[in-house]
């Protein structure tokens, strides 16, 4: 009797040990799967923050098709971007000219920029009808540049050009509205829309815009003015980008070179009226005029905008 008594006291604490252990094993898979759940949850929280859906996807699309706009309507139309000299600069079909440009509808000769200091003056050839903006028929008139150092364009049938001027050196700058490359040009293929590229970010304002020399193309090097910094994290690192007027964006990454443009992309942020949260959009990222047309002067990403981790978002250097 006392020894069946002994037996049903072990099995009794047995039974208990069990439950106690099934208990806490329960409460344990329990947690863990609560803290799964509140993760999960906040993942989603986090993405569907930034969500490409169907009236993101097609804001994108109104974003590059204004872009290609103004590719076909701007630089596509570029024909020719010559360096004045002191004296004498003309320009037209034959090969006589300073500029000789190979397109057979051309007079011999449109017209002279002629450079004895300042302002410049624009001389047309005999008999060739030079137009102002205002359809004004002009024969000579001063080259006044604003505060680029632009002057305004002058027109010729499809020609029009105009003086631009970089590092204090002036060019003499053409476009055809005909040119075979607007229609030629189909665009530029793209990564796929990309919500981890979408950044909650912040911007900061400097106390004082800061000036700095940047690598550029045509001449070289070129004195460029940062008004702030936009700051993020990605794989739970700090970065920032320093952000030129109207939020004007320069950045390389490791894409660059490789399948993006080897001199950086371009965005543009939307700058608050102070320092705050701003949205960071990488799938807004297109490629700078230098990336189809040599006659442009593109500023290139100085090396604080250098990001050591793969951008896959936004235009890449393969065409359509």
């Amino acid at each position: 009797m006392d020894n069946i008594l002994m037996k049903s006291n072990k099995l009794n604490s047995l039974i208990e040990n069990s439950l106690t252990f099934s208990s806490k094993f329960l409460r344990m898979k329990f947690i863990k799967l609560l803290v799964i759940v509140v993760l999960f949850s906040a993942c989603n929280n986090v993405e569907s923050k930034f969500l490409v859906d169907v009236k993101y996807i097609s804001e994108i699309d109104s974003f590059f098709e204004t872009k290609m706009k103004e590719r076909q309507g701007n630089y596509l139309q570029l024909v020719a971007l010559h360096r004045l000299e002191e004296g004498s600069n003309t320009f037209g079909k034959d090969e006589n000219n300073s500029l000789s440009l190979k397109i057979d509808a051309l007079p011999a000769t449109i017209g002279n920029v002629l450079m004895k200091g300042e302002p410049l003056t624009f001389i047309a050839a005999e008999n060739v009808m030079i137009n102002t903006k205002n359809d004004s028929l002009i024969t000579e008139t001063p080259l006044t540049l604003d505060k680029y150092g632009s002057s305004e364009k002058l027109y010729h049938n499809e020609l029009n050009w105009q003086i631009i001027t970089r590092s204090k050196q002036h060019y003499l700058r053409i476009w055809n509205t005909q040119n075979p490359a607007i229609e030629a040009f189909k665009g530029f293929q793209k990564f796929d829309l990309n919500n981890n590229f979408i950044y909650d970010a912040d911007f900061t304002f400097y106390e004082k815009e800061k000036s700095e020399i940047v690598k550029a193309e045509v001449d070289g090097k070129r004195s460029t003015n940062f008004i702030g910094k936009v700051s993020f994290t990605y794989d739970n690192k700090s970065y920032s980008l320093e952000v030129g007027s109207g939020g004007f964006t320069m950045v390389a990454d490791s894409t660059t070179g490789e399948t993006t443009y080897g001199g950086g992309r371009y965005m543009y942020i939307q700058l608050p009226k102070e320092n705050s949260k701003v949205i960071l959009d990488f799938n807004k990222l297109y490629n700078p005029p230098c990336a189809f047309s040599e006659f442009t002067t593109c500023l290139y990403p100085p090396r604080q905008n250098h990001l050591p981790f793969a951008i896959l978002a936004g235009e890449m250097i393969t065409l359509k």
